[in-house]
């Protein structure tokens, strides 16, 4: 046992540490300074208790990611921080990030994990605003298989076997979306087995409001629902482009909270499948007795909707989203539709009995069906069953042989029938499919007859020839809206029918920032750099109503240096060396914690040229 001597020197001891720890300035990314496996290239983020690097490591030649634990943690951050790494060192999974390796840098425990080149969901929301529908299911298929595979892993950790884990925090920013079509998980900061309590203050609510789930406020123990309930969130927050719970005052947030109060997505102005929208509404439900019982069960259910809605597999539908170019796809036939097949049915019987009355009576009976399904579809029930997947029947060509009567045979009654003039195979019924337009074919995918809303879905997953066809079946009105003109710019560009693009610009004027940038481009393709600028500086002023600010700015301040590069070049003096070097140096600062982006690199490139001349 302690004397209080002792005691009082201990307690001397950890103040000692924890004021030398405190004292650790660290690193801002902008230096290539030692850590983990390799050297810090760059600052990824900044969160509550810990800071993000990338680092190169020169030996593997790959980048990785450390996180660094802050230096003014506390015991109970320190004892969640290790609780981390030791769950997710046991998960190995696609779907989840992978850790490589532990350490200590100037005495602050690290993690040092794979390097995910893309962006946080929570970026891509708020660049994008809300996400394609098959996007969005994309995504949840993905989280679903992580939390699959999670609340079902089987791991020994402080010495005992658990089964499962819960995330606890599920939340956009925490789930990482790469440029080549995967999801990752991450930050397992307080996760805890399903059957066991670790690090956990009592009465302590861990995690990020919005997300919670009921259970968690109420201090409720959680289980494998309460991350069911947080994906609810988090898919409605994709397909809405807003947040679940928007409320910025802590209370109001809470009390809507505590009620399970949110906007039914029914009165956002979305296409949404109904059943898709029927089950985003099942996760989140107050009761999670009712709720959608397991990741199994998730999955099971959104996987039928995507396949109805996409032949791509989630991982090559969120690749063409992120843009990345994929092999060539072979897309596999759908199961037939019962009401395909009913529906033929009819009319094998209509054209033996007459169609004045069956087509009505069989058809009418089958869709009036499929409407009240549907219908039924509009609230919001508490019973987790989901109803019937309605799609188009295919259409069909009947065509009937022209037949004669076969004349008595003597002494015998005969039964009447026909036989064909020109003997041809049994079969008389000829199913032809009827091949859909173009629109018609993007009508059935997105489930709308809004044209310009399937225009700008082929925009967003760059099927810009696609597009441009919609484009021509606009109104005039929204042809001519300043929407559809810059939305009609991007596809010429992304065709490169630069000649046309050229033309639409010079005939045009829209007062937006990405008008001006690309009227700029144009005029700097044509050797015509002034005009250049000008443009350029109306589109610092212009905001761009369709583009995020930031890309704006990057773009904007790129296109600018690239033009005083070329006023260098033709007129080298030290008045445009200092503007040229000057405008680098702007498209450097912007990218500090991208600096594997190709406008760095060029800049740096760039500088050390136009530096070296005179």
């Amino acid at each position: 046992m302690m004397s209080p001597e002792d005691k009082r020197i201990s307690i001397q001891d950890q103040s000692s540490i924890k004021r030398v720890r405190n004292a650790v300035i660290l690193p801002d990314g902008t230096k290539k300074e030692p850590m983990g496996s390799g050297v810090i290239t760059g600052l990824l983020g900044v969160g509550g208790m810990a800071n993000v690097y990338e680092i190169w490591n020169s030996q593997l030649e790959v980048a990785r990611a450390v996180k660094l634990l802050h230096p003014n943690y506390t015991e109970d951050t320190k004892q969640r921080f290790q609780t981390e790494i030791k769950i997710t060192a046991k998960l190995h999974h696609p779907n989840i990030i992978e850790i490589h390796a532990v350490g200590q840098w100037n005495g602050l425990p690290y993690i040092e994990m794979e390097r995910i080149q893309g962006q946080t969901l929570e970026k891509i929301i708020e660049d994008r605003g809300a996400l394609p529908v098959e996007v969005a299911m994309s995504i949840g298929i993905m989280i679903g298989r992580a939390l699959r595979y999670a609340h079902n892993q089987e791991y020994v950790i402080y010495g005992k076997t658990y089964h499962g884990v819960i995330h606890r925090d599920l939340k956009p920013s925490n789930i990482m979306v790469s440029g080549n079509g995967l999801v990752k998980l991450m930050d397992f900061g307080i996760a805890r087995p399903t059957d066991a309590s670790i690090h956990t203050t009592d009465g302590a609510i861990l995690g990020t409001m919005q997300y919670l789930s009921p259970e968690q406020l109420d201090g409720k123990e959680p289980d494998i629902r309460t991350d069911i309930y947080s994906l609810g969130t988090i898919l409605y927050e994709m397909v809405a482009g807003r947040k679940a719970f928007p409320e910025q005052n802590v209370s109001k947030l809470m009390l809507s909270k505590i009620k399970n109060e949110f906007k039914p997505l029914e009165q956002f102005d979305i296409r949404l499948p109904p059943k898709f929208r029927r089950l985003i509404h099942m996760c989140m439900l107050q009761d999670r007795e009712k709720r959608i019982q397991d990741a199994m069960n998730f999955l099971s259910e959104l996987g039928k909707i995507h396949r109805g809605v996409t032949p791509l597999s989630p991982e090559q539908e969120l690749a063409r989203f992120m843009g990345v170019d994929r092999e060539k796809i072979t897309v596999k036939l759908r199961r037939k539709n019962p009401f395909v097949i009913a529906g033929t049915a009819a009319l094998i019987l209509a054209s033996v009995y007459g169609i004045s009355y069956y087509i009505p009576k069989l058809l009418g009976s089958l869709f009036e069906k499929s409407r009240s399904e549907v219908s039924a579809e509009k609230t919001v029930t508490e019973t987790p069953q989901l109803p019937q997947e309605i799609t188009r029947p295919e259409t069909v060509r009947v065509v009937v042989e022209k037949t004669e009567p076969v004349p008595p045979v003597r002494g015998k009654k005969v039964a009447s029938r026909a036989l064909p003039k020109n003997p041809v195979p049994d079969a008389v019924i000829k199913k032809e499919p009827v091949p859909l337009s173009l629109v018609e074919q993007l009508q059935s995918r997105y489930g709308t007859t809004d044209l310009m809303v399937i225009f700008t879905r082929e925009l967003e997953n760059r099927q810009y020839s696609n597009a441009l066809e919609v484009y021509k079946k606009l109104s005039a009105a929204e042809a001519a809206s300043d929407k559809a003109m810059i939305y009609r710019i991007r596809a010429l560009k992304g065709l490169g029918k630069k000649s046309e693009l050229n033309q639409l610009l010079l005939a045009t004027d829209i007062k937006d920032g990405e008008f001006y940038l690309e009227k700029a481009r144009a005029f700097q393709g044509q050797g015509k750099i002034n005009e250049a600028l000008r443009n350029l500086e109306l589109c610092s002023r212009a905001p761009g109503l369709y583009i995020s600010a930031g890309t704006l700015r990057l773009e904007r301040l790129y296109s600018t240096a690239r033009c005083r590069s070329a006023l260098f070049d033709q007129n080298p003096s030290a008045a445009t060396k200092r503007a040229a070097l000057d405008s680098w140096y702007e498209v450097k600062s912007e990218l500090q914690t991208s600096k594997d982006h190709r406008y760095y690199k060029e800049a740096d490139s760039e500088m050390q040229r136009i530096a070296s001349k005179g």
